[in-house]
């Protein structure tokens, strides 16, 4: 793998391409801002969207939304989080990922985490045995992985629904393998400060297409859902 140094400073964004600036103007001149608005079989630029992020990314569904926290609390609604139940999650984090659980009628039980800004395995181990709880909503926070075999191990061992809030990890892997692809669902935020900028914006991907299909639903882009399965 042949990996370039990045030089340039982490807190300013670079400037707008010509060819982006170009190609936004094109979608105000048509005048079809809305994602339904589209003539015939013509894709909206948000289609396009999904399906070069899940290209990217390897995975067989992609839902555009509203934000990464919207994406988190979708994904746990589509996965069948009921009122009142927990779901494990980082204790650090940032406030969509707890904000997202309650959003989505669910409690948070705060998991600690390692010098290292990951989670810590042995704290995971205890609470899911001892809650009960049937999620696991992991925040890969700044761009660190923890020891993903072994958190699957634990993931498997107590029969966890596995979301990966992976806002600081578009792009990271643990060996051959992409967050995001470990569990259910993968979430990604679009936000200014993130990997990939759209001002605010999420992505939802997804292997399984019945929990995409609700996701759909859910999300509010039903016209997409005969287009989806």
């Amino acid at each position: 793998m042949n990996i370039k140094a990045f030089s340039r400073p982490f807190t300013q964004q670079e400037s707008i391409s010509q060819e982006a600036i170009d190609a936004a103007v094109e979608v105000l001149k048509s005048g079809r801002l809305h994602r339904y608005n589209t003539i015939g079989n013509e894709l909206s630029e948000v289609s396009l969207l999904e399906q070069e992020f899940a290209n990217y990314q390897g995975s067989q569904y992609c839902l555009a939304c509203a934000s990464g926290g919207y994406a988190m609390s979708v994904a746990l609604r589509a996965a069948g989080l009921q009122p009142g139940e927990s779901v494990l999650t980082n204790t650090f984090t940032l406030a969509p990922v707890p904000g997202s659980i309650s959003n989505a009628g669910g409690k948070p039980i705060f998991i600690e985490i390692t010098k290292d800004l990951v989670l810590d395995l042995d704290d995971l181990s205890n609470k899911a045995n001892s809650s009960g709880s049937r999620f696991l909503l992991i925040s890969h926070m700044r761009g660190h992985l923890v020891d993903m075999d072994k958190l699957m191990e634990i993931v498997n061992d107590n029969n966890l629904i596995l979301i990966e809030d992976c806002a600081h990890t578009m792009g990271a892997q643990w060996k051959t393998e992409k967050s995001g692809n470990f569990g259910l669902a993968g979430c990604f935020s679009t936000q200014t400060y993130k990997h990939l900028n759209s001002g605010e914006g999420g992505l939802l991907t997804s292997n399984d297409e019945v929990f995409m299909a609700r996701a759909i639903i859910y999300s509010g882009s039903y016209m997409l859902y005969e287009r989806h399965g």
